[in-house]
């Protein structure tokens, strides 16, 4: 037997003399069986059942409206909607005190687009999340522009909140239609907006602004790890190598994160790299944004999208010619500043957090999907039970150890760190976040003080 099938036969036999139960969202990902059983087999990868009708995504249609479809369509094609998920977020706790959510969750809850409601329409902000992910990514967040006095929205992306193999079906299109709706819809009901997107949301946002006529409710536009280019530059062949028959899938894997796909099909590529072509510098020197300040995020080792790319992005919008607003454009970079080149903005608000305890000495680079999550998360903090191993999908031994040990690095997973330690967790919080946190507050302050001036 080699050493690899040595040390997964001990982590299986060290944490199979007991049976789980698969009650809830909690102990299925802490049952290493189970999760084994659901990365070989993919138990949890395809929908219950495939839709049967759509949202119109037409404006004169309500957001309760969107709300309840978003959620009955989990409860339908998600195969773990019902199942009991004791995670309670601050986020949550909101929710239920404004009789949105019941007490106890199940995954359902969890997951599905939501709104925390202000006694007032005058401010909002909108979230939309990334590729592969759900609402859950703004639980965290969500928080903050709640506190600012904010109406929170959030989006369900089309083929997001029930399964993987859902991404196969979906569209890059389909995509913005969702976040056009969102836009115009809040647009109608509040007065003043704030855009933020996450990843694959930030693009969409992106494309939005550069392409619809100017909206001057929208008030400002948050990006975290928006999605310019891909890391890997063969994101290109998602689109050709899909057309290959039975070659559906670049990641299989167990699916145990009840808010986010771990499996990842071609296709979900494909459309990707759809919604980043329509972002891309040449065209949007052609359609400069309207005149709004840009709050940024982004980590100097993110292995899913290009940051050089990203930094090249914000260096083209930031034109003070089409917007004067521009002198409020604000970019929180973590790790290595001396990696921006020196042909980025100089007058561009730049801010470099610098590591001050034992804790974040720990980490191994800020990850694309750690931005978002405060390390008090009760799923993906660092307390969390859920930990990211996708850098071991083909050696299930190293994988099977990831998911156990006692004392895993964490990081990002770069080249450089895989190679250098014997597993590593990919980072799911930011150790940041209540830096991050003051700094979104003092921006927010910012941008309302310009738009009392321009009033």
């Amino acid at each position: 037997m080699s050493l690899n099938g040595i040390l997964l036969a001990v982590v299986l036999l060290t944490t199979s003399s007991f049976t789980i139960s698969q009650t809830d969202c909690v102990t299925q990902l802490t049952d290493l069986d189970y999760i084994m059983k659901s990365k070989q087999q993919g138990l949890l990868r395809f929908e219950n059942s495939k839709p049967t009708t759509e949202f119109s995504y037409q404006s004169t249609q309500t957001y309760s409206d969107y709300l309840s479809f978003a959620y009955q369509h989990i409860l339908t094609a998600n195969p773990r909607a019902l199942m009991p998920c004791p995670i309670q977020t601050a986020t949550y706790q909101l929710l239920v005190k404004q009789q949105l959510r019941p007490s106890m969750a199940n995954i359902s809850d969890l997951i599905a687009p939501f709104e925390l409601r202000q006694n007032n329409a005058r401010k909002a902000v909108l979230l939309i999340h990334g590729l592969t992910d759900s609402p859950f990514t703004f639980h965290d967040l969500a928080e903050i522009y709640f506190e600012q006095g904010y109406n929170v929205r959030t989006l369900l992306l089309p083929g997001h909140g029930t399964a993987a193999d859902a991404l196969s079906r979906v569209t890059a299109k389909q995509w913005q239609q969702a976040v056009n709706y969102a836009i115009a819809r809040t647009s109608k009901d509040f007065d003043q907006v704030i855009l933020g997107g996450y990843s694959t949301g930030a693009t969409l946002l992106v494309n939005y602004l550069a392409v619809q006529p100017s909206n001057p409710k929208i008030t400002a536009l948050m990006l975290f790890s928006p999605a310019t280019a891909p890391h890997n530059k063969n994101g290109w062949l998602a689109k050709w190598i899909d057309y290959i028959p039975f070659v559906n899938w670049i990641d299989k894997d167990a699916d145990i994160d009840f808010a986010k796909y771990e499996s990842f099909p071609f296709n979900a590529a494909a459309a990707a790299d759809d919604a980043m072509s329509n972002i891309t510098l040449h065209k949007l020197m052609q359609r400069p944004l309207p005149n709004l300040p840009i709050f940024s995020v982004m980590s100097d080792v993110d292995t899913t999208i290009d940051t050089r790319a990203s930094l090249q992005l914000l260096s083209t919008l930031h034109d003070a010619t089409a917007r004067p607003a521009n002198r409020l454009d604000t970019l929180i970079y973590y790790g290595d500043k001396n990696t921006i080149t020196s042909d980025f903005p100089a007058d561009y608000i730049i801010l470099n957090p610098q590591c001050k305890n034992t804790a974040c000495k720990k980490i191994h680079g800020i990850s694309h999907i750690a931005v978002v999550n405060s390390p008090n998360n009760p799923h993906y903090g660092a307390q969390g039970h859920y930990r990211n191993c996708g850098s071991y999908l083909d050696d299930d031994a190293l994988y099977a150890h990831c998911k156990t040990t006692k004392k895993p690095n964490i990081g990002e997973r770069t080249a450089e760190n895989v190679a250098a330690f014997a597993t590593l967790q990919r980072l799911t919080y930011n150790p940041y976040f209540d830096e991050q946190a003051g700094y979104i507050r003092q921006f927010i302050q910012q941008v309302e003080g310009l738009q009392g001036k321009q009033q």
